[in-house]
């Protein structure tokens, strides 16, 4: 009688590109919502003195698009779950590049490396200035 818990082939247990791929989508809702609307509206140029609070976000490019609910949206959801998400992703590929450290090619090494590259310095990206300076105005 077979048993009904055979083991998945070794190619089926690793997915490096998926990882990565979580990794790039928890940092969507900073980049694409607080770092881009920061930059291409011009704000990083802004006085020495002048405060970012002193522009609206909302009526800046790309809030003020057809997408703009969309985009808040996902910056609304995104931003508290994003370090959870990215914590995640960061433990998992290091567990599992550990897990595997034997069988793993060279590129799937990379892989998970880049992702849990990506996780923890999304989460260290949330301890700067910016960051935080940036948030303040979104959530303002």
């Amino acid at each position: 009688m077979p048993s009904e818990a055979q083991p998945a082939a070794a190619g089926e247990r690793r997915r490096p590109g998926l990882a990565l791929l979580v990794a790039l989508l928890a940092t969507v809702p900073f980049v694409v919502g607080l770092a881009l609307p920061y930059y291409v509206n011009g704000i990083h140029d802004r006085p020495a003195g002048e405060t970012v609070y002193a522009y609206d976000l909302y009526s800046m490019w790309p809030y003020d698009t057809a997408l703009g609910g969309v985009l808040s949206f996902v910056v609304v959801v995104g931003v508290p779950t994003a370090p959870f998400v990215a914590g995640g992703v960061a433990m998992w590929s290091v567990f599992m590049a550990w897990t595997w450290r034997r069988t793993l090619t060279v590129r799937q090494f990379v892989l998970y490396a880049a992702a849990a590259a990506l996780g923890i310095a999304t989460i260290a990206w949330l301890a700067t200035p910016l960051a935080n300076e940036l948030l303040m105005w979104f959530w303002d």
